[in-house]
């Protein structure tokens, strides 16, 4: 998992998720996906919830590389680095791996 660009992609405030959001069956940011697998899902770690639980967050890909692609053009604008060289950047590189595994 890329913990980097992960850290970088803005989450929902977990009083707004629902059950399915919570536990990863469904999309994090649109929740329509509720039939998210394995193979479909892009896996956002787990996260502690204000209330003592653990959340399991998933989302589909269309929705991770738009956070993906904001974060990176966000990022990129700011990030010296980056503007020479995204590989010489760990954010840089796993975004971009992000966007382009997103793609799939």
């Amino acid at each position: 998992m890329q913990t980097v660009a992960m850290d970088l992609l803005p989450l929902p405030p977990a009083d707004g998720l629902t059950a399915e959001q919570r536990r990863g069956a469904a999309c994090v940011w649109d929740g329509r996906h509720s039939a998210l697998t394995a193979t479909t899902a892009i896996d956002l770690g787990e996260h502690p919830a204000g209330d003592g639980t653990t959340l399991f967050l998933r989302a589909c890909k269309s929705c991770t590389q738009r956070r993906a692609m904001d974060a990176l053009q966000h990022h990129s604008a700011t990030c010296e680095p980056c503007l020479i060289d995204h590989t010489q950047c760990q954010a840089g590189l796993e975004l971009v791996r992000l966007v382009r595994d997103t793609r799939r």
